[in-house]
């Protein structure tokens, strides 16, 4: 039999055996570490969540106690002061996060690059996505996320875009990017300034039941992103052969 033609490259999708890092595309991003301080930051957020859910039914009670005149404003500041701390370390996680996030999209972009597996979401997408209309939908990060988990299957080949996405993707959008515009009424009004603790204590009095479903549904859209992050990367890591 006549010899193969010199020189041939590989098909678009094609992925390399025998190891993480080597092949016809050249080294791939890890992702296996930079995934596991995303999952810690994640994790911390969720404490953090649950903390200041259960300290809301304390601060209610102190916002009656405020309210009937059983305890100074002076007492109350004080005894919801904790909020205030718990609201700042939530921040912090959050950024976290966020920052960590970004990156992780971003590599598991660019590995797909190499293999010819990214469609209309390019590598710098996973940073730009999260800052275009409609911010509080984020709907670029969310198809972005899909094309992701279609492009990261390691059986797949040239036909990626056909593959289906599981449905904690949808999940977390839901949770993330729909549910929260159901609370932005509340949100807004809790940055209001030059608010006497009397008034305060009544807004939280007030609207103690929609706090506190927009508190829980914060709490599970954290928790399937933890979900989702584990499952794509362990997906992804498949496909790259990464150790």
């Amino acid at each position: 039999m006549p010899p193969p033609p010199p020189n041939l490259s590989p098909p678009p999708g094609y992925v390399p055996y025998g190891g993480a890092n080597q092949g016809a595309f050249g080294a791939f991003q890890r992702i296996g570490g930079l995934a596991k301080w995303l999952r810690v930051s994640l994790m911390t957020l969720i404490a953090v969540q649950v903390a200041s859910l259960a300290k809301s039914a304390s601060d209610r009670g102190s916002a009656r106690d405020l309210i009937n005149g059983q305890i100074s404003e002076d007492e109350y500041t004080k005894t919801v002061g904790l909020s205030a701390l718990l609201g700042l370390l939530s921040f912090v996680a959050f950024v976290a996060v966020a920052v960590l996030t970004m990156i992780w999209m971003f590599r598991i972009a660019k590995n797909l690059q190499l293999m010819d597996r990214v469609g209309t979401w390019k590598p710098g997408w996973a940073i730009g996505g999260w800052f275009v209309p409609p911010f509080v939908l984020y709907v670029v990060p969310f198809l972005m996320v899909r094309d992701l988990w279609k492009g990261s299957d390691p059986d797949s080949g040239p036909d990626w875009r056909g593959n289906r996405v599981a449905p904690i993707v949808n999940l977390w959008w839901a949770l993330y990017g729909l549910a929260p515009v159901l609370f932005l009424g509340v949100t807004f009004s809790s940055f209001q300034l030059d608010r006497s603790a009397i008034d305060a204590a009544r807004e939280i009095n007030d609207t103690f039941a929609i706090t506190l479903l927009s508190s829980a549904v914060q709490v599970a859209a954290a928790v399937t992103f933890l979900l989702l992050v584990r499952q794509l990367t362990g997906r992804h890591r498949r496909t790259t052969n990464e150790a």
